[in-house]
């Protein structure tokens, strides 16, 4: 994303553009454009607009110090809501005009337990639509409008750490016409003003003192090497009286910052052209008594460590604070002051149809291309799922028999109720087959299974057996088998050989059964236990 800030100065509109991409960014371009009586300010900035290689995704600019008023509110909530409803009521206690006649933005720079610190930024509306409208005439509506303090506030937290900060510190922005003081404390924008005081001050001084006319002791001021032989301090010796307002203005800062952080100054950092006359620095802290130094912002928040030149630097602070203001998190807090009424247009994009012709032909080509294709899949899959149904509605016939039109229709529209009539079908024929079939635990299968149980050297007579089971019948059956034979040895035999085969078998009982007549001596066995299904002997 590009995110241009733009400076509109009275010497000159300056810009710079940063490109900012997943939480990164860098300093992409700055230009400058003088303002001249033949080219003024409006046309100034048209043509540095117009200079860029790409329009900008975003613009941000910046309305006046003194046009817009400045405050921080403690207020005892955190919820968002009630802070947004809350502000207006504290404004309308403070500020000498009525509140419908107020634009303003808050945004909530800290949060403690259940109070919270609001910083808001408050102008006239009528001085808003100015500003919107005088960038409107140019061809360039902001997406953001906000206020150099909060410019400068992203400036001094992006370089400088929190230990600096911890004690309050000035920026003194000096500008052609005008110089802003802004001080800042912790994070906080304390108070930032702008007074009538700047390097055209400076230069009418140095006119008068010398005899030269605006022109020439501009071009002095810049290249004050000339006065080395005639002055040998430079122009700090020339100018010294002419600083005196701007030594008052910032001892006067420095009273207000004991009012309101109950801490004195730390120090003064000096940014602007005229920041860049030679031994001010120096001049002014042994003036004031507190450390003053000049800052170089482009060079500072170029995170790829470019070092720009002094005058780039000191001229190109607020331009790049106003871009900085939509990277990072920073863009999640920004005071716009473009809110409500004033929000921007949702405007649509204006094509040049001549220009898109070919796309939009290339566009259309391929719609076309997917609907058809579209329409030629669904006639295919349509054929495959009329062939699927028709298959489907023989598989029924075939497996319920005769069945009804309706009924098929029923089973094709309701999977559930086709799976409930299948099932109910299986169970009938499962029945059927339990009855109808062959019984596999009958009294002639355990009859067969004994025969060939028993070898051929073991002559025994069957007595009695009680054996068999129904066909419905489930599990293991009871089964008792008597013999008698002749031979007490085949009788043993015969009650090793199928005790260890009978399911829970009892111990065998041998009887001795005495002659009878002509009859012999014989012997009865008894076997007891279970047999499964397929036959009492079990391997």
């Amino acid at each position: 994303m590009r995110i241009v800030g733009i400076d509109w100065g009275t010497s000159s509109i300056k810009a710079v553009e940063i490109d900012s991409a997943f939480g990164r960014y860098d300093i992409h371009d700055y230009r400058e454009v003088e303002i001249t009586p033949e080219l003024p300010a409006a046309e100034a900035a048209r043509r540095l607009v117009e200079s860029f290689s790409q329009t900008p995704h975003r613009v941000v600019v910046s309305m006046k110090s003194s046009l817009v008023t400045t405050r921080n509110l403690h207020l005892p909530t955190r919820d968002k809501k009630a802070i947004q409803s809350g502000v207006p009521f504290q404004l309308e206690e403070e500020l000498p005009f009525a509140i419908d006649d107020m634009a303003y933005d808050s945004s909530i720079l800290s949060q403690v337990g259940q109070q919270s610190d609001v910083h808001v930024a408050t102008t006239l509306k009528k001085h808003l639509a100015a500003e919107i409208s005088k960038w409107g005439d140019i061809g360039i509506d902001p997406d953001v409008v906000t206020t150099e303090g909060w410019a400068l506030r992203t400036l001094v937290n992006r370089t400088f750490s929190p230990a600096i900060q911890d004690k309050p510190l000035l920026l003194v922005y000096i500008g052609a016409t005008s110089t802003l003081l802004y001080l800042h404390w912790r994070g906080f924008p304390m108070v930032c003003r702008e007074i009538r005081w700047g390097g055209h001050t400076l230069t009418n001084h140095l006119a008068r003192k010398l005899g030269l006319s605006f022109e020439q002791a501009e071009r002095t001021k810049k290249d004050p090497s000339v006065l080395q032989e005639s002055h040998a301090l430079g122009l700090i010796e020339i100018l010294g009286d002419a600083f005196e307002d701007l030594q008052r203005e910032i001892k006067h800062m420095d009273l207000v910052c004991k009012g309101v952080t109950h801490e004195t100054l730390q120090s003064i950092h000096l940014l602007g052209g005229g920041s860049l006359i030679p031994g001010l620095p120096e001049m002014l802290a042994k003036k004031i008594s507190i450390t003053v130094e000049r800052i170089n912002p482009l060079s500072a928040l170029s995170p790829s460590g470019v070092t720009f030149a002094e005058t780039t630097d000191a001229k190109m602070g607020v331009a790049a604070s106003l871009a900085m203001t939509l990277v990072g998190a920073d863009k999640n807090v920004v005071i716009n002051l473009r809110r409500g009424e004033f929000s921007k247009a949702s405007k649509g994009l204006e094509f040049n149809l001549q220009s898109i012709q070919k796309p939009l032909a290339a566009i259309g080509a391929i719609s076309a291309s997917f609907f058809i294709s579209m329409g030629v899949q669904h006639s295919i899959y349509q054929k495959r799922l009329e062939d699927k149904d028709t298959q489907l509605k023989r598989a029924m016939s075939g497996f319920f028999g005769s069945v009804s039109n309706s009924a098929l229709r029923t089973y094709l529209g309701n999977p559930a109720s086709l799976k409930s009539a299948i099932q109910k079908e299986l169970d009938k024929n499962r029945e059927l087959a339990r009855i109808f079939g062959p019984n596999t635990a009958s009294p002639t299968d355990y009859l067969k299974n004994l025969s060939v149980s028993i070898p051929k050297d073991v002559v025994v007579d069957l007595m009695n057996v009680q054996v068999g089971a129904a066909p419905d019948a489930s599990g293991d059956s009871p089964i008792e088998l008597k013999f008698t034979s002749a031979d007490p040895t085949a009788a043993d035999r015969l009650a090793k050989l199928l005790a260890p085969k009978l399911l829970d078998s009892s111990k065998p009982t041998l009887e001795e059964i005495p002659a009878q007549g002509k009859e012999p001596k014989k012997y009865r066995i008894t076997l007891k236990g279970k047999a499964g299904p397929g036959g009492f002997v079990h391997e």
